[in-house]
């Protein structure tokens, strides 16, 4: 059996903090513990040890999502430009028409997907501070 070590609570806060730093350098490798900590502070806070948790997963989840999401920005810049040399065209009303209204529902997806990943983060900062 192994050792039984007792910790403060500034010391259990200070060794995740540590943590948490050296987990930017290595994304992802930490997750458990930090949320396992995050789970920890909502239980003392009376707000459940599953609910922290979780939220602290789902910001991890998020980040990952931006980073992924930095190349579908520009191409929804480019998207952009392109709905905006179609719109200026000389090409058949219905058929530009067709064109314009794919390309607003594309971005129109993209916006409400970001919408909703901005509010999942926005949820999981200010419980987690």
């Amino acid at each position: 059996m192994g050792k039984v070590i007792k910790l403060t609570e500034a010391d259990l806060e200070r060794i995740v903090k540590q943590v948490i730093e050296e987990q930017e350098t290595q994304e992802g490798v930490f997750d458990p513990l930090v949320n396992a900590y995050q789970g920890l502070k909502g239980a003392w806070r009376g707000e459940g040890y599953d609910y922290f948790k979780y939220l602290s997963s789902l910001r991890g989840i998020t980040r990952k999502l931006r980073k992924l999401d930095e190349p579908n920005v520009k191409v929804m810049g480019d998207l952009y430009q392109l709905r905006t040399k179609v719109d200026t065209s000389k090409m058949p009303t219905d058929k530009k028409s067709n064109l314009l209204n794919t390309i607003d529902a594309a971005m129109n997806h993209f916006k409400s997907y970001s919408t909703l990943i901005n509010k999942i983060e926005q949820l999981s900062t200010q419980k987690l501070a």
